[in-house]
């Protein structure tokens, strides 16, 4: 009994040290804020018609359709004015949320989103859901440590505590259980895509290009009639989202990159492809909590190598000497600065003889 309280014990002082996953965390706050903006203004001119007092799904039938823990503020009232104003309201608290973060506006935007969402379900994609539960866990998070006005002092700040703190348990408990919902999600996508026939013969993709309501263009469909890689890319999904979990948990940085890399590129493609962007940002978000902030200094000092030697090769090339030309040359240059100037040579004898008799003769 005492070895496990220790260990209890070492696990706690472990979580209350220091924050970790500042940088995944503020990435979430951002994407979290723009997907919500996003949503709002694809569909601002219909907006009465989706979510309005007097749409065609009635706040009567919607509140019927409210799970048993759900509300909604936009049922509060049918006014027009109370709609306008709550529907603007979400739109600039999102921008504010994705700007500045925080605790306070966390709270907000999980109010004004969760509202959003449960007030026409018809419209939503799918990443609503992982939105909403993570926004919870947000709330006990440091989310402005990056990407915010006043990071640099903020972070300043943690690292001047002594000490372990309770704040710091509660982001670290909250940053690992957005981590462990994450990764609980792609296993179990991965392990349903396993068990069903269309993904295991590898075509998948094939009948997804065909679904009208998600056919962004005809090249996406004539790409996916490709047996080799319509079956390539069932396999690649399933691959990527069993492993994710196991990539997460690796000590090998290259491993939690790669998978989580290649989880984001699938998201890029969903949303290129099938026009889910909301979702696919959304999801992106919660991939880029995976990852920990060594790995995006990693990233980024490899980004700055990358870009320093693109501008290199970009820039015009120098005159070329050999070597032994540039020594001389340089030698010349120092001795033509720092040698006097010689003095003029004087007359020969001769001539000066010359001018005397010349002289004497006239005279």
């Amino acid at each position: 009994m005492g070895q496990l309280t220790g260990r209890v014990d070492a696990v706690v002082l472990w979580l209350a040290r220091s924050e970790r996953r500042l940088v995944g965390i503020a990435l979430l706050r951002i994407v979290i804020g723009l997907a919500t903006v996003l949503y709002c203004l694809a569909d601002y001119s219909r907006r009465q018609f989706l979510w309005g007092p007097h749409s065609y799904n009635s706040p009567a039938v919607a509140g019927k359709a409210l799970p048993h823990w759900g509300f909604s503020l936009f049922l509060v009232s049918n006014s027009q004015i109370w709609f306008e104003l709550l529907f603007h309201a979400v739109i600039l608290v999102s921008l504010a949320f994705m700007v500045f973060g925080g605790r306070a506006l966390t709270i907000a935007q999980a109010v004004l989103m969760w509202s959003l969402h449960y007030r026409n379900q018809d419209v939503l994609e799918g990443g609503d859901n992982l939105a909403q539960i993570l926004i919870i866990f947000m709330v006990f998070s440091v989310s402005n440590a990056y990407f915010a006005p006043g990071a640099k002092q903020r972070r300043a700040l943690m690292r001047r505590q002594s000490g372990p703190t309770i704040g710091t348990a509660l982001h670290n408990l909250a940053a690992y259980l957005i981590v462990f919902q994450t990764s609980v999600l792609y296993f179990t996508a991965g392990y349903w895509k396993i068990t069903g026939t269309v993904w295991q013969n590898g075509v998948a993709m094939y009948y997804i290009s065909r679904i009208t309501g998600f056919e962004m263009s005809s090249t996406y469909a004539q790409v996916m009639s490709s047996a080799f890689l319509g079956t390539a890319i069932c396999y690649f999904t399933i691959f990527t989202e069993l492993g994710f979990p196991f990539a997460v948990l690796s000590n090998r940085a290259w491993v939690r990159k790669a998978n989580t890399l290649a989880i984001e590129a699938m998201h890029l493609g969903i949303m290129v492809c099938m026009g889910l962007v909301c979702f696919g940002l959304l999801m992106i978000g919660a991939d880029c909590t995976c990852l920990r902030d060594e790995d995006y200094r990693s990233l980024y000092l490899r980004a700055v190598r990358l870009k320093q030697g693109v501008l290199d090769r970009l820039r015009p090339p120098l005159a070329e000497f050999p070597a032994g030309a540039a020594l001389s040359l340089a030698g010349a240059e120092h001795a033509s600065v720092s040698a006097p100037a010689p003095a003029p040579a004087p007359a020969p004898a001769s001539a000066s003889a010359s001018k005397e008799e010349d002289r004497a003769h006239q005279a």
